[in-house]
């Protein structure tokens, strides 16, 4: 009996793009469906993203399996929690427990506020009812106490899930980690070997641009935070390690983070009671915010040049749209990835671009993209045009070049 050799199936291109494209649809459905289930996952990358140079560097100096600088990276995480949480957590909470017991005072001086003033008004205009409003904030905290003991389940039922979440960030982390060498390979694997170059030039440029922004903005909350700390304290406003962590973190959020952590240093330090210097609780606001406005200049002028290098430089619409749409899509997590995000598209926005028009020289495109992108203060070009004079003078006083 004659058989019929076999052949394997072949797509056609049409097939190959329904494919993908299929593929593509079902993908952004499912992490639609289960986003919160998604954002451990997330963060898992970031971490991992951020530690792997360390890991990286550790086994190359000292040839040792990833594996056990991985153990040690976890290691020395849990002790650093652990003297976080022993020393400063207990300070923190304290500050908020105050905290909470003074907003009830502020509340009561509004009140007050509202029983002698009916409404806000500026020149004879009202602005604001201030009866309408208090009693629309009061109808909202009576609905909120009303429906506080059917969330109850819901609540522990959260803390399972924030618990499971947890681990399942963690045990994430330890394998990305783990294979952090491997992924890229397997990635690079897929592509035909004709254009693999061209895409590592690609994922370079988004990797150079993703660190000098991860490392920038670790250092600008780091210093920030100090420098509001002692800022604060100086001033005898009242939370002042919250406030000038808050201070920090919202450094993150371009635009409006800064302002928004003047408005909630110069709030406390108006409804907070007591005032160093004699001074009025207005002037302590108003110091308040000269402060953190000589801070601010004081990073965009010699923080950002001298010690982060590189700013990541994206137009400022392009950056409020990121703003908008990262916080509709992710919330508190889209605000953070909003200007990376941002970065990152712009370049492979660039590269397709390229490709639209048929560019005769796609890479030059890319690292054009790149360099306008990390552009350099004027206090790192002249630091680094004086090592390079430097560079070139020991040359030619060692004869490896004419004068």
């Amino acid at each position: 009996m004659y058989v019929q050799p076999t052949s394997p199936i072949r797509f056609s291109p049409r097939a190959k793009f329904v494919t993908v494209l299929s593929i593509v649809i079902i993908s952004l459905y499912l992490v639609n469906q289960a986003w919160h289930i998604m954002i451990p996952f997330i963060w898992a990358i970031i971490t991992a993203y951020i530690f792997n140079p360390v890991v990286t560097w550790m086994q190359r100096r000292t040839k040792t399996p990833r594996f056990w600088w991985v153990i040690v990276l976890y290691i020395i995480g849990s002790a650093l929690l652990t003297l976080l949480v022993s020393n400063v957590v207990p300070i923190i909470t304290t500050q908020i427990n105050d905290l909470a017991k003074a907003i009830p005072e502020w509340l009561e001086d509004a009140s007050n506020y509202v029983e002698k003033h009916e409404s806000l008004t500026i020149r004879g205009v009202e602005i604001i009812n201030l009866r309408e409003a208090e009693r629309e904030i009061s109808g909202a905290i009576a609905a909120f106490a009303k429906d506080l003991p059917s969330a109850a389940p819901k609540f522990l039922f959260g803390i399972a899930e924030g618990f499971i979440l947890t681990l399942v960030y963690f045990v994430v982390t330890f394998y990305l980690l783990l294979q952090a060498e491997t992924i890229p390979n397997n990635f690079y694997r897929l592509i035909p070997e004709r254009h693999r170059d061209e895409i590592r030039q690609l994922v370079s440029s988004i990797d150079r641009v993703l660190s000098a922004y991860i490392r920038g903005q670790f250092l600008l909350i780091i210093i920030m935070s100090v420098l509001s700390y002692i800022a604060l304290s100086i001033l005898q406003v009242k939370y002042a390690l919250i406030i000038a962590i808050a201070t920090g973190v919202l450094e993150i959020i371009p635009i409006i983070g800064p302002y928004l952590a003047t408005a909630i240093a110069a709030l406390v330090g108006l409804f907070q009671g007591t005032t160093p210097f004699g001074w009025e609780p207005w002037l302590l606001a108003l110091v308040i915010v000269i402060t953190y406005f000589a801070l601010r200049q004081f990073e965009d002028h010699f923080i950002i040049p001298n010690l982060v290098g590189h700013i990541v430089n994206v137009h400022p619409i392009f950056v409020i749209f990121a703003i908008l749409a990262g916080g509709a899509v992710a919330g508190g997590l889209g605000l953070l990835l909003s200007i990376p995000m941002a970065a990152v598209a712009r370049i492979i926005l660039s590269y397709l671009h390229g490709k639209l028009v048929d560019s005769p020289n796609p890479q030059a495109d890319l690292v054009e993209q790149e360099e306008k992108l990390l552009e350099k203060p004027a206090a790192t070009e002249r630091r680094e045009g004086r090592r390079t004079r430097r560079e070139a003078k020991k040359r030619v006083e060692s004869g490896d070049i004419q004068p």
